[in-house]
């Protein structure tokens, strides 16, 4: 028995040594660099803050998000929960606030916060003289679904004047996915990933482990001379589009129910497909969304005549990246601008 029990330990330690040893040798080289989760630091799993607040990020939080190098950028999350400056829960008197519902072109990947389309949407409205504030309610990996549920829940909260609703190219792809990241997210609350995964999460091994994936997908690429293009739905089958789309718009019709309800108009605005005009492709999304929000009396814009003409690698951070580049985001927030003005006026006129 003894001897077992010692043949047990000595096989155990023979099997653990080695990551004890790479996990220390890497710690005496620096690791890990926190380069690769940065973006981990934001999320709220906190159960009693979420209560207290409305977007899904730890409030107060903020991060200097580092991979890749390439395309670091901060972000300040305020006692909200929502990324951006800090903002009452309800509107000043006389202030119209706009919410910007969305994903992670909404929430502004690699870009700093004055760069987002929706800061950048605020900084013209305000130029032009309307006491306005846009709220980023944005948030990586969301559609429809999580947006219309999270303004359900909690954003219908902050009392907004107009919804904005961003819609990334992968928008109907993501829809393919069970169930939704806000949901995912939500669920996490109080949990968050326990000690032992914070533990790995953490390791300079796992990080190891997630530089080496980044590298390989690379390699792969330059070898096969194919990207992957995950913000883009041109990989959904036909055959399933028209339902995928059918469930779009049975989600917007649930938001579109809430709203109304209160009075509040929604436009749908329509981020540009990276891989669509990379490789000179119709974007038949921009009119199948365009028809979607007219037959719903919703309002629609899209910058995609702004952004044919001008170089690609302008508009979005190629070859690093398909998200938007300041300047992208620029046009974008320059369009929605134009198609708010008359609205905004006509409000103030009151």
């Amino acid at each position: 028995m003894i001897a077992a029990l010692r043949q047990g330990i000595a096989t155990l330690l023979i099997a653990v040594a080695p990551v004890v040893l790479l996990e220390g040798g890497l710690r005496l080289a620096g690791w890990p660099t926190q380069r690769v989760r940065t973006f981990g630091k934001l999320v709220n799993f906190d159960a009693a803050s979420w209560e207290r607040s409305i977007g899904v990020f730890m409030p107060g939080s903020k991060s200097t998000v580092m991979w890749p190098p390439e395309l670091s950028y901060e972000v300040q999350v305020n006692s909200l929960g929502l990324r951006g400056p800090e903002i009452e829960k309800r509107p000043p008197p006389g202030r119209t606030r706009i919410l910007a519902l969305g994903d992670s072109m909404t929430f502004g990947y690699y870009l700093e916060e004055y760069e987002t389309w929706p800061a950048r949407l605020e900084a013209r409205l305000r130029d032009a003289g309307h006491d306005v504030e846009v709220v980023n309610g944005g948030s990586g990996g969301w559609t429809i679904r999580s947006e219309t549920l999270f303004l359900e829940e909690r954003a219908i909260a902050l009392e907004p004047d107009h919804v904005l609703i961003g819609f990334c190219a992968n928008d109907i792809a993501d829809l393919e996915r069970e169930g939704s990241v806000y949901q995912s997210q939500k669920a996490a609350i109080g949990y968050g990933r326990g000690p032992v995964l914070e533990t790995l999460y953490t390791s300079a091994i796992y990080e190891l482990y997630l530089r080496v994936q980044v590298a390989w997908k690379r390699f792969r690429e330059d070898q096969t001379g194919e990207r992957e293009h995950p913000l883009t739905s041109v990989d959904v089958p036909e055959e399933r589009a028209d339902a995928l789309w059918a469930e779009y718009a049975l989600w917007l019709d649930r938001m579109n129910a809430l709203l109304a309800s209160r009075g509040v108009p929604i436009t749908i605005v329509y981020i540009p497909d990276v891989y669509k005009l990379t490789h000179d492709l119709p974007a038949h999304d921009a009119d199948r969304l365009r028809a979607l929000a007219a037959a719903r009396g919703i309002g629609f814009v899209s910058p995609l005549t702004a952004f044919e003409p001008r170089p690609r690698q302008e508009l979005f951070l190629l070859p690093l990246d398909d998200h938007l580049s300041p300047q992208g985001a620029e046009v974008v927030a320059e369009e929605v601008a134009r198609a708010l003005a008359p609205r905004l006026a006509s409000r103030e006129r009151r």
